[in-house]
């Protein structure tokens, strides 16, 4: 079994930096969105499928992982939304685009880890589909231990934002991995959601739905068609009103701290020597003891030495910023506070 370690985190958690960090250790395999990115296409009956106890042979594996779908991030990119997680390049020879659909796995995973994603899927193809009938788990492992293999890595590290949404599953299917525990102050969390374009523009899509049972982006509709949500519809598609658009303290954030909640209650129950927990705060402000601290733990018995110098190297990628939450009004903080004030607790903010 291949040596594993997971990254749990509520997302705008300077996950994605760590991703960026990992990758740079010698012994280490970044598997940065790989979860989420796979399940992003998913029905919401079926939202985490690949993350079950279901058995797979490697033909209906590939077929899960390799799943494509029209993908509507370069279109909105050329609009001016900032996606700076999707890294796939699309260009007149890549073998993936608009038209072809994108698998989820090409969007982040892939690229991050090799500057030839195309020739990697391909190659992954080939070793995939010849995997034995199995449980899902042991298939992630027959395929990360020959990323491993083909990289020359010793562990892998998969970090997903919002995994707190699936770290019961990813337990269940990984009882003997490692797990850290990124955490931030939730309120600035929901903060930093609320800023973040990517996200605000898929809960608005997700809004539109519920409220008209169209999507914004099915050709067959008319921007009329959504009311107030209009400019989302790719003929009066406006930036601007997306950052306007406000995600209500009292739906996703309401889920999101009581995620982050059960997240520090389900990882409190594992041994000590299988969880790691890393304060963003303490993290940006103190980066080499934090990043010392958690190479440590991760460490396979390779040289102390290269884990010293990773992180001289890595430590910059950390600088601290202003909280935003107590710039609020002081309705609005009450509600954020009220909302937010469990996991607060339990994770010894104040």
């Amino acid at each position: 079994m291949s040596e594993k370690t997971f990254i749990i985190s509520a997302g705008r958690s300077g996950s994605t930096a760590l991703s960026n960090c990992i990758n740079m250790h010698p012994h280490l395999l970044s598997l940065s969105e790989f979860f989420m990115s796979i399940h992003f296409q998913a029905s919401q009956e079926d939202k985490w499928i690949g993350l079950s106890d279901k058995v797979w042979d490697g033909e209906k594996f590939w077929s899960f992982l390799s799943e494509k779908a029209p993908n509507l991030i370069p279109f909105y990119m050329k609009k001016g939304v900032s996606f700076k997680e999707f890294l796939y390049n699309i260009t007149e020879t890549s073998k993936f685009n608009e038209k072809t659909g994108i698998p989820g796995i090409m969007s982040m995973p892939l690229p991050h880890i090799t500057n030839d994603p195309d020739s990697l899927f391909e190659e992954m193809e080939t070793v995939v589909k010849h995997f034995p009938k199995d449980h899902l788990s042991n298939q992630y492992n027959r395929l990360f231990s020959w990323l491993l293999n083909k990289f020359q890595k010793e562990v892998w590290v998969e970090r997903s934002g919002l995994s707190i949404l699936f770290v019961d599953r990813l337990l269940k299917m990984f009882p003997d991995a490692k797990f850290v525990f990124l955490y931030r102050d939730v309120r600035e969390n929901i903060m930093a959601f609320n800023r973040f374009q990517g996200f605000k523009l898929g809960m608005a899509f997700k809004q539109a739905f519920e409220e008209t049972g169209l999507k914004p982006s099915d050709h067959n509709t008319r921007p009329e068609d959504f009311g107030d949500l209009s400019w989302l519809h790719p003929d009066q598609f406006s930036v601007e009103k997306l950052n306007k658009f406000e995600i209500p303290f009292q739906t996703f954030g309401a889920e999101l701290a009581s995620a982050v909640l059960h997240t520090e209650e389900i990882l409190a129950k594992l041994p000590s020597h299988q969880v790691h927990h890393l304060c963003y705060e303490k993290l940006v402000k103190n980066p080499k003891d934090n990043l010392k601290q958690l190479i440590t733990f991760i460490n396979n018995g390779w040289d102390e030495k290269t884990d010293d110098i990773w992180v001289e190297k890595a430590a910059p990628t950390f600088r601290a910023k202003p909280d935003t939450w107590p710039t609020l009004p002081e309705e609005k903080k009450k509600e954020l506070q009220n909302i937010c004030e469990p996991a607060l607790k339990k994770l010894n903010y104040t």
